[in-house]
Formats: structure tokens, sequence, C-alpha cells
């Protein structure tokens, strides 16, 4: 053997060799699959790694605990525990939400999947788990032999905070890991796929069958997928449906500079491609010919020069179309723009938590460029921006009312942020849509945490403003055509009633027909006193806390950082007086009902 082009030392190589030259052909099979998932780790963002703990494996039992809120993790969760089945591994699969948090100091084998919720903020399925670990309540966990998989998104500053939060406390309890922590970004299929790989037999004790080795490790194997995997991936990201525009329609009247579209698709040549009341589309967009353009006049690059990107060679004006993000910068693209353009003033900047965020916040590569100019090449360029990403839109429509059609309500945007116009990457590509002729790929995003209730007699109260009215539209629609149904009430806000009273003639239809029990409306502008949803609850507060004694369900959808903060801030304090209760036990009595899956969010 050649050792001088092996990256291990001399001692190394020869215990690596006497190791593996006395394994058996199954043997082998497996240590490949292991490697290769333990290689997927190093593509982790973390950038600390932690330490692995060499411990014995006591039970032959495991214990899978995931939080999400999209069902990303779930599905992740379920894809580990079949992998685990398959290793003869006894496997239990809990969501945190249904966890009994005094349950964690019996575990033995303990494998987290979490995500992370915007900023740093834990989804509400995993905030109990969450704070119980960080109490004083907090046992020991000396037993424990653990792995966590984070999910998250890395253009936010506290990514995969949850996961991380969950890694470090579980080894101060005490708790062992047994492989380090992964960070996934929002491609995380390949990875978090290798990952578990590897993961999953660390946690197995006994010896596998030889009769039984290939076909236990066949995922780990390259090229091959079962027929589970390739029926899983028929409509996704990386293979959307390109579904025909139907229709256009602006849903603002005259007198406002802003717009919102009613965009009609087809789907009746897509009979795979089904969706539920509460899921929304990912839809694939490109960036804008303007933008392109700019940043090929800032950096002087040739729009035909050939780049290598996902494997394929391309000329830089298609990679910037369809393959990277342009009109917003994050974290880790400055980060990567300064290992090439070393720069002491954006280095300092990049240091101070705030300011940087501060300055990132509406902000595209044109800009960066600008304000820290550099000599790159188009090879660098490539390399230092994320992959396009999709962006997710609520579906308007429910299925049951427009067999074969998929709606979307696209509010356009639009806004000037360091002396130049900006537009949004996805709502400006459907703006310019024709309805001859063109198609929208796109995929749907199940939303298993934003459902209509079961029974369909049940009470719903729906609370959105702006663009968050969509999926009521899709709710509505779906209860018109059920046997028998429930109250329904909805609240919506936008800023001018005169022209931003979005689907205004359906929902007065709605209301004269009864399927539509009562509507309340807030538009801001219209008055000396700005009115919001929150304000209109409030007024109706005695009335609200009713139907949730009832049984109500609780909706909200829109703005995470303004709107559904201050709805559900509302929420408690029209518990608190009507329920004539302290603030500790009205705050308790939102939680559960967000528990019993009886409060339900759609934020963004």
């Amino acid at each position: 053997m050649n050792t001088t082009i092996s990256p291990l030392t001399i001692e190394q190589l020869e215990q690596f060799t006497q190791l593996t030259g006395s394994f058996s052909k199954e043997q082998l099979l497996w240590t490949s699959g292991y490697l290769a998932g333990l290689s997927a780790q190093h593509a982790t963002p973390d950038t600390k790694p932690q330490p692995v703990v060499k411990v014995p494996i006591t039970q032959n039992s495991l214990t899978i605990l995931y939080g999400s809120r999209t069902g990303n993790g779930e599905g992740l969760a379920k894809k580990a525990k079949k992998l685990a089945e398959e290793l003869h591994i006894s496997a239990t699969l809990k969501s945190m939400a249904d966890y009994k948090v005094r349950d964690l100091q019996s575990e033995k084998n303990l494998l987290i999947i979490v995500s992370t919720h915007g900023e740093g903020v834990p989804p509400f399925a995993a905030r109990e788990l969450h704070e119980f670990i960080y109490s004083k309540r907090a046992p020991k966990l000396d037993g424990i032999n653990y792995a966590v998989l984070a999910l998250g998104d890395s253009s936010y500053f506290q990514f995969c905070k949850t996961g991380k939060d969950f890694d470090e406390q579980l080894e101060k309890l005490g708790a062992k890991r047994i492989v380090p922590r992964i960070a996934c970004d929002v491609d995380f299929e390949a990875a978090a796929k290798k990952w578990l790989q590897s993961t999953i037999p660390a946690f197995a004790t006994g010896e596998v069958p030889a009769s039984e080795t290939s076909q236990q490790f066949r995922m780990v194997l390259p090229n091959q997928q079962t027929k589970e995997e390739k029926e899983e991936l028929k409509y996704s990201k990386k293979n959307p449906f390109s579904a025909p525009v139907f229709d256009k329609i602006l849903l603002h009247g005259k007198g406002t500079k802003r717009q919102t579209l009613h965009i009609e698709l087809s789907t009746e040549d897509a009979p795979g491609l089904t969706y539920e009341p509460g899921d929304a589309a990912g839809v694939l967009p490109v960036n804008s010919v303007d933008l392109i353009n700019e940043v090929l006049s800032e950096t002087g690059l040739d729009a035909g020069e050939q780049v290598l990107i996902n494997g394929k060679q391309k000329n830089l004006e298609s990679a910037l179309y369809r393959d990277v993000e342009l009109s917003k910068i994050t974290t880790d693209v400055v980060t990567r723009f300064l290992s090439f353009a070393p720069n002491e003033k954006l280095q300092k900047l990049s240091e101070d938590a705030e300011k940087f965020k501060t300055y990132l916040e509406g902000r595209d590569i044109v800009d960066l460029l600008q304000d820290y100019p550099a000599t790159i090449d188009a090879i660098n360029l490539i390399k230092i921006l994320r992959p396009l990403q999709p962006r997710y839109y609520s579906i308007s429509s429910s299925p049951k009312a427009f067999p074969g059609e998929l709606h979307l309500t696209v509010g356009v945007v639009n806004y000037e942020n360091a002396g130049r116009a900006k537009r949004g990457t996805c709502s400006t590509f459907l703006s310019e849509l024709s309805v001859e002729d063109e198609k929208v790929p796109l995929f749907i995003e199940s939303n298993p945490a934003f459902r209509l209730p079961q029974d369909d007699e049940t009470p719903i109260i729906m609370v959105g403003a702006g663009t968050g009215i969509a999926p009521y539209r899709a709710f509505v629609q779906h209860r018109e055509l059920a046997d028998k149904r429930g109250k329904s009430w909805l609240f919506f806000g936008n800023r001018n009633f005169e022209t931003e009273f979005l689907y205004q003639r359906e929902w007065q239809d709605f209301l004269k027909t009864g399927v539509l029990t009562n509507m309340d409306v807030a538009f801001s502008r219209d008055g000396d006193k700005k009115v919001y949803v929150q304000d209109r609850l409030l007024e109706k507060g005695s009335e609200v806390f009713q139907w949730l004694e009832d049984g109500a369900h609780f909706y909200i959808c829109g703005d995470m950082k303004n709107m559904a903060r201050h709805v559900q801030d509302t929420l408690v304090k029209i518990v608190e007086k009507e329920g004539v209760m302290s603030k500790e036990h009205a705050q308790e009595y939102v939680d559960n009902l967000e528990k019993d899956k009886r409060l339900q969010l759609d934020v963004y």
C-alpha cells in the first residue's frame, strides 16, 4: 500500500490496515456505510466539534423523540425508526408534545430530532421538554446514551440553537453523547440521511446475522433507493410539478401601490400531487433579469463564463438565474465572502451581532459588493452564494371545492433599502407570469400542525392579516361541502377597507349562506387611530372565551414577529379577564390549547 497518498499517519494507517484486514465481507460492508455516514458530519455548519464518549450500549432499545412544526422532524424520526427496526433495535417513536418529561430519567438510548423556529425559538412541541432540562427539577441523566439531529435555517443568527441547547444540556446532566451533533440546513435530506445511517447502528447491540447484513444496510450503499423513497421524490423540491396557470387576478382596488395577487394553477395532470387545507405550496422561483444584470455589472464578469454548479457546467448567467440566492444576504454568505475577500471593516461589523443583523436586513448581494468592493471571479461568486430556495405559500383553495386546481394568495414585495429599489424574488416571478402558456414549478409542503378539526361540527376561530387570510379561504370552502358543520368566526386585518379587503365578495357570500357565522375586520389605516385584529378580538373577548369554553379551535396565520405575538398576548388577556383567573393560569390555559392542538399557528 502506498502510504504517501494517505491522510493518515503511518501509525494510524497500520492500525487501520490491521483492523480491517480481520473483517469479514459483511463487516467491511457495515464499516464502509458507517464511515460514509460519518463523513457527512464534516459538512455540518457546527464549527465546534463535540467530543464523543465511547460508552457501552446496555439495552437493545431506542427512544426517538422529535420536536418540529412543519413535519420535517417527524418525517426523519419515522425514517430513523424504520432503520432501527431493520437493525433489530426496538424503537419507540414519540413527539415531544406528547412526552412526559419525568420519563426522561428512565431512558437508556435516546435520539433527539428537533428544529429551531425562527431566531432561536424552540417549536411549541419541544418547549416543555426544553424548559424541563434547564430547570431545577432536571434529574441526573448518567444512564443515558444520546445523539442529536438539529434542523434549522442558517440564514438566521441562532442557527439550530434548539438542537444545540438539547445537546449541550443533556451532556451537562450526565448523559453520554455517542456521535457528534449534526446541524442541518434547509437542504437537510442528504446530510440527515447519512447521519442517521451512521448513528442508528451506534445504538445497536449484539451481532447481526450474516445472512441479513446486506439487506439491513442497503440504505448506506450509494445509488440505492427503496421503492418508498422513489415514490416520495415524485413531486418534491428536486422534482417539482410544472403547473399551468389558469388565471391571475389583482385583489387590490384602485388607489394603492401595493399588490396582492390571486393565482389559479392547474394540477389536473398531477394525480400524485395532493394537499389538504392548511398545507403550503413550495414554489421554485427564478431571479429577476434586472438583478442579474446588476450583479454582472458590479463584478465585471462575463455572463457566458462557464461555472460548475451542482455537478453541472453552465454559463454564469444561467446559474445566477436559477441556482443561487441574490435577493438577500445572510451570515453564512458574508462568512464565505470574507474568506475570499478579507475586509477588516466588514469583519468587525460581523462580530457585532446587533449591528450586523441590522445591516443584513433588506440587503442583497449587490449591496454587499457595493459596500465592500472586492475583485471576485465567477467560480468564487457562485461558491459564496446560497442555493436558491423555494418560497412557501399557504394554499388558498380546498381540493374538494376545486379538484384539479391549486390557488395561491401572493403579496408582491417591493421596497427601497440602502438607496436601491428591491423586489421579492418569488412574488416578482409570479407577478410577471402571463396566463398564456406559463407554468409554475411547485410541490406540496405538508403542514400537519395547521389542520381543521376532525369533527366538522367543532367551532373554529380564524385570525389573519394580509395574505394570512389564505388558508382560511380553504378552510371555509372545505366546510361548505361538509354534511354538518360547526360555527366559524373570521377576524381579518389589512390597511384599507376600500382597496385591501381581500376576497370581500366571497366572505360576504359565505356570511349570507351561513357557512361563515361571524366576521370582524380591522383596517389599520382608515381612521385616526390604528386598529388591528387583536383589538377586535379584545372587543369580542367575552364571546371569544365562550367559544373556547365550548371547544372551539383557534387559528393564527400571519407575521410571526408582530401580528402573531400580539394576538397570542391578547388571547391570554381575554382568558385572564373572562375566565377570572391570574395571568399565570391564563397563560397555562392558552398553552394547554396549543398542547391539545386547539390553538394552531401558521406564521412566517
